[in-house]
C-alpha cells in the first residue's frame, strides 16, 4: 500500500518554472513584436511632431496678421532654408531686415525687431518649404502680400499646409491626405 501512495505522490507533482526552450521561445516572440511596434511608434512621433510644428506657425501667422491689424506698422515674416534646418522669422520694421544666423537666431538690422523666431533643425526630419520667402501683413487691414502656401513635411511623406489667403486668414490642409484630421488640398 504505500507503494501505491508513494506512486500517486509522484504523478501529482508539478513544474513550478519555465525551461529553458520556452523562455527563449517567449524571447523571440516579443523580439518580433516589439520589431513590428518601434517603427510604427517612431512614424507616430514624427507626425505628431509635424502636426505641432504646423500649429505652432499658424499660430504666428495668426499673430502677425493681429499685430499688424492693431499696429501702425506692417508686420513681416521671413523664410529661409540653412544646411542645419529652416527657420522663420516674424518681425516689424524695414522690409528683409532679418535673417537667421547657422543656429537659428533672429538677426535684425535697420530699425527692424524680431517678434519671434522659430528654429527647425534638421535633426527633427521635418522640412518647411515655400515659394515666398517673404510676407508682410499690412498694418490696419491686415492683408497679405503675396498669397502664400507653406508646406511642412516629414521624410516619410506627411504633410500640413498652411494657406494664407489675400486677407491674411490662415487655413490648413493635407496636400496627399496623408494627416487625417485635416481636410485634403
Amino acid at each position: 500500500m504505500r507503494a501505491t501512495h508513494f506512486i500517486q505522490f509522484s504523478s501529482k507533482r508539478h513544474n513550478r518554472g519555465l525551461s529553458l526552450i520556452e523562455l527563449l521561445t517567449g524571447l523571440c516572440i516579443s523580439a518580433v513584436l516589439l520589431s513590428q511596434a518601434v517603427p510604427a511608434l517612431e512614424r507616430m512621433k514624427q507626425r505628431q511632431r509635424l502636426n505641432l510644428h504646423a500649429q505652432t506657425l499658424m499660430m504666428d501667422l495668426k499673430h502677425a496678421r493681429h499685430e499688424a491689424l492693431l499696429g501702425t506698422e506692417n508686420v513681416n515674416l521671413l523664410f529661409e532654408q540653412q544646411s542645419q534646418g529652416a527657420c522663420y522669422i516674424v518681425y516689424t520694421g524695414p522690409s528683409k531686415q532679418c535673417h537667421c544666423d547657422a543656429s537659428g537666431v533672429a538677426v535684425c538690422t535697420g530699425g527692424a525687431r524680431a517678434l519671434k523666431s522659430q528654429w527647425l533643425p534638421s535633426e527633427q526630419k521635418i522640412g518647411l518649404r515655400t515659394k515666398s520667402s517673404h510676407l508682410s501683413f499690412s498694418a490696419k487691414q491686415g492683408a497679405v502680400t503675396p498669397t502664400a502656401s507653406i508646406d511642412l513635411s516629414t521624410q516619410e511623406g506627411d504633410s500640413i499646409r498652411q494657406i494664407i489667403s489675400v486677407a491674411g486668414r490662415v487655413r490648413s490642409c493635407s496636400p496627399n491626405a496623408s494627416m487625417g484630421q485635416y481636410p485634403a488640398c
